[in-house]
């Protein structure tokens, strides 16, 4: 028989209950996006210049006092998060501090596939040879990321000897990945930038092929973006309509007369007439006819400078 006493204690171990999760932050630990076991976890928060350690239970923590606040926080203030997860330490500094309360978050390992896969605009790619990321689940699309220098050394090993026997696009991504490893770099870039040109040379009506997709042009244009300027005319070239190969090619020539102007315009001077109005039409029917601030920012810098290249692509930037 249960009696009122025993109903009153459950509806207060259940009310206990709810009000400890509402001060609970769980963190769900993945690498390259598959859930895995996060022991030891620990977690250290920094605000105002003071450490402060909450009390952890499994993997996750309790919100401390000084986060409850109902004030809003100053525009200046920030928190340094820092959460180890088994033998791997991440810090996120300067976060907001009203981004530590009661949720879920999502703490990641995100190897070179992975990353360019889930995060392919993000500029923390072209930093580090993998990322970490913090995912704050209650703040939709707010993403901070950790780039990570040294990758473990295993993880080279494996694919070293995996690369040997592999073909198609499992050859292709392995040949990315050691090239953001810096293993045989300049040979494995230059199978991919082979494999690109290969692609663009297939009929029109070629069967579907997961070699030859927009996924090989990331890889290509990230090692660009990592410091390898070689590819900069090797990329403008493919200046093409063959979008099953190349993909939106122009966000990648957007991004560049607005990152690297002037490198930019130096280099397209030394196309043809026909292609440099290729490439900068393609930069805005890809990206900056959407971008309105990029394309403003374009704009004004071909406007000012003489030439024919300026001219051709500021013709072809429409308002």
């Amino acid at each position: 028989m249960i009696t009122s006493m025993t109903i009153v204690l459950a509806l207060m171990v259940t009310a206990s209950a709810e009000a400890q999760s509402q001060d609970f932050i769980s963190i769900a630990f993945k690498i390259d996006g598959k859930p895995a076991t996060c022991k030891p976890f620990g977690v250290e928060l920094r605000l105002d210049g003071k450490a402060i350690s909450p009390q952890r239970s499994g993997e996750g923590f309790y919100v401390p006092e000084v986060f409850k606040k109902t004030k809003r926080w100053s525009d200046d203030q920030r928190v340094d998060i820092t959460l180890s997860c088994n033998e791997h330490t991440f810090a996120f500094p300067q976060r907001y501090p009203a981004f530590v309360r009661a949720n879920d978050w999502e703490l990641g390992i995100a190897r070179p596939l992975y990353a360019i896969e889930r995060f392919r605009r993000t500029l923390d790619l072209e930093r580090g040879t993998w990322l970490a990321y913090l995912i704050f689940e209650g703040e939709p699309g707010v993403v901070t990321f950790a780039p990570q220098s040294d990758p473990p050394t295993d993880w080279i090993e494996t694919m070293q000897n995996e690369h040997s026997n592999a073909s198609g696009k499992r050859a292709r991504d392995i040949a990315y990945s050691l090239a953001i490893f810096g293993v045989e770099y300049e040979k494995n870039r230059d199978y991919l930038l082979r494999l690109l040109d290969g692609c663009l040379t297939r009929p029109r009506e070629s069967p579907e092929d997961d070699e030859c997709d927009s996924e090989l042009l990331d890889f290509v244009t990230n090692l660009y973006w990592r410091g390898d300027d070689g590819l900069l005319m090797p990329l403008l070239r493919l200046a093409d309509t063959r979008r099953d190969v190349i993909g939106e090619i122009g966000t990648f020539y957007s991004d560049l007369l607005d990152r690297r102007k002037e490198v930019a315009l130096t280099s397209i001077e030394g196309l043809g007439a026909d292609q440099q109005h290729l490439v900068c039409t393609m930069a805005y029917d890809d990206d900056l006819s959407i971008d309105i601030p990029k394309r403003d920012r374009v704009r004004a810098f071909l406007t000012k400078t003489p030439g024919d290249a300026a001219a051709r692509c500021s013709a072809a930037i429409k308002e």
